[in-house]
């Protein structure tokens, strides 16, 4: 096996092996790894030793481009150890990997029609410095192809250095995916029906023959229901109206303008005292002919071509966006929810959203599952796996559920529940903020070094604050939900220097600082995660607890709760991220006691029900202290 380490340690042998078995099966394995286990390895190497020998392709999927680097490290480390003529190609979103400027403004879709109106009228640079004119690889990037064909693998950073301000990085890196035995990519890459057709067809591999390797696979469903969603506002649609009418595109202005006005009318008609409602697709499509007097589907042409024109002097188009939705409502009814809904800006102005929302990730992931020759899931919060298997529409029979024993000496790590308080929606009042506070002050004073706090919202972080920031010894440092990713990066520097003298984190579950960072050792000690970050009970949330009802008549658990001990478990996972760390965890609200939320801790955590947490955490690092003399 192409391992790139001298030994394969005892629990990730189990995995290895597990990982093997169902690749030479052909089956799925949803794979419960703890963090520290060493499972990109333990995934990576099985399934590379029988591509190579089968004629396999291995497509390693991540949800953030952090994450790529992981994997082209185990690759670089196995080509060295093995001398392998091994061939990987990193592939981002094709907008991070772009030479012009401004478009991480673009959303994916403005980007790709933008790039494909660039491309189509000759009028990229980047694009023709690789192909010509004539479709014909240039001798130039033919040059650099072979180069980087030399240093594969190579971080997609790596290749958009090489090519910046001369070549497309993206031909260049699809060019290497042709030869490519490893292919790294993003969720989108596979799980968008019309990305994957494209995407595939350019590296010229198939989904039949390939070996899919799923990264933090808890992201997945709700990943894939963003992916196949879809919404249009009325402020987007006014925006559009002025696009079209600085175009010169005069009768579209006028329709766009009518079309907000109709978005107006069934608010009126649909909500009344309510401030959502259902809508049914006739309902919009009825409205926009009435409103605008054209035929749908002649709108939409318009507009699209319309959009086509615009982008040719702006790398974006709200007229674009506008096409884009209508062309998506077109979309079947089942597994999905259409609402519309009033809202206000942050300056207080009323406006209009009409959404058309996936409910089932099913609709996408079976079809790659069904096809794959396997697919390996895992993440270090895969529990409970059923939720996994069900919701991504993995074939029951073909499937194996594992869980695998963490590498920590339990020793290392607190895992406590405090029941005496609670963030429940028909308990929150002042003097239940006042207890959640008092428990945290009592906790950070216990801790060392640094220490995180996270809140089910901002809404109760703002309602906790009041009596927290006096009272707390150590450096307070607040996420905020405006702040930019520069001012998030800029906290959590300052953070990790206060590790000395020891300093509070206070964020929210679900938000930046609660997945994918790394605070090892003494710049993360303890995460407190205050109360279960539940969904709003609206009408996308009972839309899907309706669903998962009907389909699996587990709509509460599916639906509402394990989602959202999802979000508390991956917070808490900041704490204790190697095999060196000790820390502690403490989940601090009487829900998390309560079976239904309970089995989705995972076992190895061995969490501990007390009202005693403090000196719990007291005698925790103190014995910690003491054992390190």
């Amino acid at each position: 096996m192409y391992f790139p380490f001298e030994n394969v340690r005892p629990i990730q042998q189990e995995l290895v092996s597990d990982v093997t078995h169902a690749i030479e099966q052909k089956r799925h394995l949803l794979a419960h790894a703890p963090t520290g286990l060493g499972k990109t390895a333990a995934s990576l190497s099985p399934a590379l030793t029988i591509a190579l020998e089968k004629g396999y392709t291995v497509i390693f999927l991540t949800p953030k481009h952090t994450q790529h680097q992981i994997a082209i490290e185990t690759l670089q480390k196995i080509k060295q150890k093995h001398g392998l003529n091994l061939q990987v190609a990193d592939l981002i979103g094709k907008k991070w990997m772009c030479s012009h400027t401004a478009v991480e403004t673009l959303s994916s879709k403005e980007f790709s029609e933008f790039c494909k109106d660039l491309r189509e009228g000759e009028r990229c640079p980047y694009f023709n410095a690789v192909w010509g004119k004539k479709s014909q690889l240039q001798a130039d990037a033919m040059n650099l192809l072979l180069d980087l064909k030399a240093k594969s693998p190579a971080h997609s950073e790596e290749i958009v250095n090489a090519c910046k301000d001369n070549f497309c990085a993206y031909e260049l890196a699809t060019l290497l995916g042709k030869d490519a035995q490893v292919i790294i990519a993003d969720y989108y890459h596979i799980f968008q029906p019309n990305v994957r057709a494209a995407f595939l067809g350019r590296l010229k591999k198939t989904i039949e023959n390939s070996i899919i390797i799923v990264d933090e696979a808890h992201n997945l469903p709700n990943r894939i229901r963003e992916i196949l969603s879809e919404k249009m506002t009325s402020f987007v649609l006014k925006r559009a109206a002025k696009e079209a009418r600085a175009f010169h595109f005069t009768d579209l202005s006028i329709a766009l303008n009518y079309l907000a006005d109709s978005f107006d009318n069934l608010a009126n008609e649909k909500l009344k005292d309510k401030k959502e409602n259902y809508l049914k697709k006739e309902e919009l499509i009825c409205e926009l002919e009435k409103a605008t007097g054209y035929v749908y589907d002649d709108l939409l042409k318009e507009l699209e071509a319309a959009a086509i024109e615009i982008r040719k002097a702006a790398k974006k188009s709200s007229v674009g966006s506008v096409a884009s939705f209508l062309e998506r409502w077109l979309g079947e009814d089942f597994g999905f929810s259409r609402i519309i809904k009033k809202q206000k800006s942050k300056a207080g102005s009323e406006f209009i959203t009409v959404s058309y929302n996936c409910l089932s990730p099913e609709l996408s992931a079976a079809e790659v599952f069904n096809k794959c020759v396997s697919a390996i899931l895992m993440s270090g919060t895969l529990v409970p796996g059923e939720l996994y298997r069900d919701l991504l529409g993995l074939d029951l029979a073909k499937t194996e559920i594992k869980s695998y024993k963490s590498p920590f000496t339990v020793a290392n790590r607190l895992v406590l529940i405090e029941p005496s308080t609670t963030t429940k929606y028909t308990e929150r009042k002042e003097e239940e903020f006042q207890k959640i506070a008092k428990n945290c002050i009592d906790i950070v004073k216990e801790v060392p070094n640094n220490c995180a706090i996270f809140f089910p919202s901002y809404f109760i972080l703002q309602a906790v604050m009041p009596f927290l920031e006096n009272s707390l010894s150590k450096k307070v440092f607040v996420d905020k939900p405006d702040f930019s990713k520069e001012q998030r990066a800029k906290i959590l520097q300052n953070f990790r220097d206060s590790a000395e003298s020891g300093a509070v984190l206070l964020a929210v579950q679900g938000g930046s600082f609660a997945e994918g960072i790394d605070l090892p050792g003494k710049f993360l000690q303890c995460a407190i995660v205050v109360g279960v970050p539940l969904s709003s009970p609206d009408l996308e949330t009972k839309s899907l607890i309706d669903f998962y009802d009907y389909k699996f008549h587990r709509g509460w658990d599916y639906g509402y709760i394990f989602p959202a001990m999802t979000r508390a478990l991956q917070a808490a996972g900041r704490c204790v991220r190697s095999v060196e760390d000790r820390g502690v965890v403490v989940f601090l609200d009487k829900r998390f006691a309560w079976a239904n939320y309970l089995k989705c801790i995972p076992p190895e955590w061995k969490p501990i029900v007390t009202k005693l947490a403090a000196e719990k955490v007291k005698r925790f690092f103190s014995n910690q202290a003491q054992n390190a003399k």
